[in-house]
């Protein structure tokens, strides 16, 4: 017994998914069989002349439901394969359509193309058939095949022809010819010069095939066809930032007086900032656009980076921990940054978590931090096997061990083992000035000052430019020795390269503490401990506000930093001494 071909389909219509109906934004996203099961509106409307005139077969009617049940326990390879025979046989839109979608579902790209020209061959008129088509040449390169197609969905929808040039860049896959893409969108465009979006394609295209000049002029011709357009404005920023950042900057700022209320033109301007050094106005560019709409992504992250980089540590934490919220998979790359701001709040606990999620490719940065958290935290089983596994391949990876092995050993609290390690590593390479640096640290707290400044000089021998040798040098001076002069000198020379360094300003009002000036040293240390709420610098800004009668701040200022870092020595023996 046979039936007619049409009225099987009717009957089985529930199974036939349809495509979007509007051009792609990007290669179009092909809907799953589940949800085409579940939308029986989906169907499209075909012709009668579209619909082929064949009668119903055992055969036919057999694959049709291996098809079907294939699909229904979810195997969609075997229901791909199903569906594509029944297509080739039939030449129905309908039977290619769903023979298509459940192609792409199961990953078979090859089966997919196959339907997808039934589908067009049979109704050409069938633009989700276009677009699919289009998908799948687009990613496996095959631009020129695509462009008939692409001409055939702007002849059937012109009032979508704009709005695909303004999205067509994202249609391209990764490693694409791009040469051929701008051939493809010159030509693409040709007949559209009236079209800002059109001029705004071409300028994308000309920018992917590093042709910026040509890319600049189409912007020019998008902005005077439509002033202030904020796709060409941003895009124009964007390919001017390596050429002429005041000129980008000037952009922007006349794009945002335009239109203030444009987030995209804000979040630019941050962009901008960040990348030329002026932090502080970038912070307070991405909070203005966190404060209209407090997820966006690239601000919370932008914000987080910033914040870090001007000591803003809670602001930091809490923008990084937003933004893997919304995007874990952003974990494994901000999981560096939000493990150092962890450990600057003495959360060392779960600095080690975020260290131990970071990427692959970060891990070999990130090793050497685990042994001393380790140890700060206790476990000093891990923080040996931590140590153990350090590379010595070379003598900087050896010299780091050794720095590190000096810093759990200092945990520990056994400064003699922590110099003895310091010791062997110096005297095999005495070339590598950072252990000449380290060990003054250690011999300092050791009390052997003059062993202290002779690293110190010798550090500076060989780096004779560095700040921090100059800012330890001064600070060691002026804590150990009444040479003050001496110590001014090394501090005036490190404050001169960096002005706002929390480090350097400590020591520096520290000295002038020493040398009585205690109105400038107060400036100094309140300055330094807005910017890097250490344990040490709100010792020394208690000892100054203790000589001023300010007992009662003072105080408070130790009560908090030990809050914080209730071991550290300096804080502790302040407050001991002054008897609060």
């Amino acid at each position: 017994m046979t039936f007619p071909l049409r009225a099987v389909l009717v009957s089985l219509s529930l199974w036939l998914g349809g495509c979007a109906s509007t051009l792609p934004p990007a290669a179009t996203p092909s809907p799953t069989p589940a949800a085409a099961d579940n939308d029986a509106d989906a169907l499209p409307q075909y012709s009668e002349a579209q619909l082929p005139k064949l009668e119903m077969s055992d055969e036919l009617m057999l694959r049709f439901l291996v098809g079907d049940i294939a699909a229904q326990r979810g195997q969609f390879g075997l229901a791909a394969e199903a569906w594509v025979d029944l297509a080739r046989k039939s030449k129905d839109p309908r039977v290619a359509q769903r023979a298509a979608q459940l192609a792409v579902a199961s990953g078979q790209l090859v089966l997919a193309q196959e339907a997808t020209e039934i589908w067009i061959a049979a109704a050409p008129e069938a633009l989700a058939a276009r677009q699919l088509m289009v998908s799948l040449l687009l990613r496996s390169g095959r631009l020129i095949e695509a462009k008939p197609h692409l001409q055939a969905m702007f002849a059937a929808k012109p009032s979508e022809v704009a709005p695909f040039f303004l999205q067509m860049h994202q249609l391209w896959p990764k490693e694409v010819d791009r040469q051929a893409v701008l051939d493809l969108t010159l030509e693409l465009t040709a007949r559209y010069d009236n079209l800002p979006e059109a001029h705004f394609a071409r300028a994308v295209g000309y920018g992917g095939a590093k042709q910026i000049d040509p890319a600049l002029a189409e912007l020019n011709l998008a902005l005077k066809q439509r002033p202030d357009w904020e796709p060409a404005v941003l895009y124009k920023v964007q390919l001017l930032e390596g050429k002429d950042p005041q000129a980008s900057a000037q952009l922007l700022a006349q794009a945002a007086k335009n239109n203030p209320q444009s987030l995209g033109v804000v979040l630019a301007q941050a962009r901008l900032a960040a990348d030329s050094g002026e932090l502080v106005p970038a912070l307070s560019a991405y909070e203005q656009v966190l404060a209209k709409n407090p997820d966006q992504l690239e601000a919370l992250i932008g914000h987080g980076l910033v914040a870090m980089q001007l000591n803003e540590v809670a602001k930091a934490q809490r923008s990084l921990l937003r933004s893997v919220t919304l995007n874990p998979a952003a974990t494994s790359q901000l999981a560096p940054y939000l493990g150092q701001v962890a450990e600057q709040q003495h959360q060392y606990q779960d600095a080690v978590d975020w260290y131990l999620k970071a990427g692959a490719d970060k891990q070999a940065l990130l090793q050497p931090r685990l042994p001393r958290l380790y140890a700060k935290l206790g476990q000093q089983a891990k923080a040996d096997q931590a140590l153990a596994a350090l590379p010595v391949a070379t003598a900087k990876e050896q010299a780091s061990k050794a720095q590190i092995e000096a810093q759990v050993w200092r945990e520990r609290r056994q400064l003699n083992k922590a110099l003895a390690a310091l010791d062997k590593a110096v005297a095999a390479q005495p070339d590598e000035a950072e252990l000449f640096y380290d060990r003054s640290l250690y011999r300092d707290l050791a009390g052997d000052y003059a062993g202290a400044e002779a690293d110190l000089r010798e550090f500076l021998r060989q780096q004779p430019n560095s700040v921090n040798g100059l800012n330890a040098l001064g600070y060691i001076l002026a804590n150990r020795t009444d040479r003050l002069v001496e110590a001014d000198t090394y501090l005036g020379q490190a404050i001169a390269m960096q002005p706002d360094n929390p480090v350097i300003l400590d020591s520096l009002g520290w000295l002038r503490f020493k040398q009585g000036k205690v109105a400038e040293a107060q400036q100094l240390l309140e300055r330094a401990y807005r910017q890097m709420p250490d344990a040490e610098v709100a010792a020394h800004l208690a000892e100054v506000l203790a000589q001023q009668g300010d007992t009662a701040r003072a105080k408070a200022l130790l009560d908090e930093a030990l809050a914080r870092q209730p071991d550290d020595e300096v804080a502790l023996e302040t407050r001991q001494r002054l008897g609060l």
